[in-house]
């Protein structure tokens, strides 16, 4: 006598968290150049290049609106989408009028929300709620897809916390809603401020790493133009021969082709970490200041004096790259084989001005901290 073995039934394999992405569409049947058109190709490359490519490492299929197969009424598939959907990833640059009514209606769900947006494309009334910020550049697309992966994983995993009008709306509790506990005994010892700041010190690391990379390739311009500086004084010389002083102009033009794009290259990733770190490292000088200054431990003490000399070192880097700023914009009227290393000094001055700007910002901040740790000088 046989027995057949009980039949098992297998377990439904688990479900794929649902994505749907809001943001500008545009049109991709438009004439070549015109806005609609712009607008597709823009969108088109923010949601492969950034959204998709994220997606991809949790086995996510985003959809957009325009990828929307079922048949039906494409407003009432688009609703559907934003209000029950698992994740919504906004793309709110430009503050399209459609995206934001979108967004809005989403916050409402309370619903794991992720809004991303192109430096200075942001609209002021969403510009207090975290925002993935990126450049177009190859760099700034592959880095807001890493922190779009890391804020998809910490949504799965850790929940998702509304923005204060979601959390009104829902009947949520928020800070205002009740005082700030009393400062315990673990608290005057500072791990709680470390924690919060730890991350803020990490990329301050790497700010610091773009500004050796901005100073190596500044010397390397400089050890160059000094070697130089014999023949490039026989241009200006009456007499000189037009071929000769073409050729001393090309082959300088040829030995700054390297330093000006590793300036320019390092200049526009040390002003796009400064933007996408800003945010927090103003939140860190705040919850420095929330604390009495005679609670504040050494390392509060030794991140405000960290923020003081990243801005007194970017600001010398500033001063050298400002020597080099009247050379650089007339150099494309010298000689064309100048043009290219023209073009990059311009860009890492535009760039390093841009990122100095916001440092010294947090320079005066850390040094408005420092006082109040000392406590102000009195006249009598």
């Amino acid at each position: 006598m046989t027995t057949e073995p009980e039949a098992t039934t297998a377990a439904p394999p688990p479900r794929m968290p649902t994505c749907f992405v809001i943001g500008p569409i545009g049109d991709r049947f438009a004439p070549a150049g015109s806005p609609e058109s712009e607008i597709y190709e823009n969108s088109l490359q923010v949601y492969e290049h950034i959204i998709e490519a994220a997606c991809r490492r949790f086995e996510i299929e985003p959809v957009r609106a325009d990828g929307i197969a079922v048949a039906g009424e494409i407003t009432e598939q688009i609703f559907r989408h934003v209000l029950e959907d698992d994740i919504v990833i906004a793309d709110v640059g430009g503050g399209n009028a459609n995206v934001m009514y979108e967004l809005g209606l989403r916050h409402a769900t309370g619903k794991l929300t992720i809004q991303i947006g192109e430096y200075g494309q942001l609209p002021f009334d969403i510009s207090s709620i975290r925002t993935i910020r990126f450049s177009r550049s190859d760099h700034g697309l592959i880095e807001a897809r890493k922190e779009l992966e890391r804020a998809l994983e910490a949504g799965l995993l850790n929940g998702y916390e509304p923005p204060l009008p979601a959390k009104i709306l829902l009947g949520l509790s928020t800070k205002s809603e009740e005082p700030p506990p009393e400062p315990s005994a673990q608290d005057e010892d500072g791990p709680g401020i470390m924690d919060n700041i730890f991350q803020a010190e990490q990329e301050l690391a790497a700010i610091e790493a773009d500004t050796q990379k901005i100073a190596s390739a500044i010397e390397a311009i400089t050890a160059i133009t000094d070697a130089a500086s014999a023949d490039l004084e026989r241009v200006s010389q009456p007499g000189t021969p037009v071929q000769t002083r073409m050729a001393i102009l090309a082959k300088y033009g040829e030995s700054l082709n390297g330093p000006s794009e590793e300036l320019a290259d390092a200049a526009e990733q040390f002003a796009e970490r400064m933007e996408a770190v800003n945010a927090g490292i103003t939140g860190a000088l705040d919850l420095i200041a929330l604390v009495p200054h005679d609670r504040r431990d050494e390392e509060a003490a030794e991140f405000l004096e960290m923020l003081i000399e990243l801005s007194e070192s970017a600001r010398e880097h500033m001063e050298a790259l400002n020597l080099f700023s009247a050379v650089a914009k007339g150099m494309g009227g010298m000689s064309r084989q100048l043009r290219g290393p023209g073009k990059n000094m311009v860009s890492a001055i535009r760039h390093v001005a841009k990122a100095v700007a916001v440092m010294h910002e947090w320079e005066q901040a850390a040094r408005a901290l420092q006082e109040r740790r000392t406590g102000p000088v009195s006249s009598v």
